[in-house]
């Protein structure tokens, strides 16, 4: 990783992932147990986040059952029913008194671009859409699935310095 881009991350504040295509891989159906693992997959996660002082969340315009319970868990931001991303992600800085400078986006679809733009830091991972992986500061080493814990690996590296 760059030492530029390594430095972005110590501005940000708040990490946000889209879910399908970066949390998860792509249509995939989920059963009620690995819905369970996922649940407590995330809730180890956030507080990984949360011990390096950044809040976590999900951005999706989807409704689905893994949605419903992730707000139900109530484990981090979970910000979604809309295709206008830009607008979910505005309405929770105004909330926390944050600006797009402070955020770091990863996306992997066309839907995700003009969030993506907007962030100071954006992300794509290794199998994300072509159109997408023009427009972010850096792609991951990994796919959809597993870019979590690399985010956050260069969350500790940035902060070591």
């Amino acid at each position: 990783m760059k030492s530029e881009i390594l430095q972005k991350f110590n501005d940000v504040k708040l990490f946000l992932f889209d879910l399908e295509g970066c949390i998860i891989p792509k249509n995939i159906v989920y059963s009620d147990d690995e819905i369970k693992k996922l649940i407590d997959d995330l809730k180890s996660y956030c507080k990984e986040y949360k011990a390096l002082n950044v809040d976590f969340g999900i951005v999706t315009s989807s409704y689905s059952d893994i949605v419903n319970k992730l707000k139900s868990n109530k484990i981090c931001y979970i910000l979604n029913g809309s295709l206008d991303k830009v607008g979910l992600v505005d309405q929770l800085l105004k909330e926390k008194n944050l600006t797009f400078d402070e955020v770091f986006y990863i996306g992997d679809d066309l839907l995700d671009i003009p969030l993506l733009q907007k962030c100071k830091l954006s992300s794509s991972p290794k199998d994300g859409r072509r159109e997408v992986k023009r427009v972010v500061t850096f792609v991951t080493n990994n796919e959809s699935g597993s870019v979590i814990e690399e985010i956050l690996e260069y969350i500790k590296q940035s902060r070591k310095k």
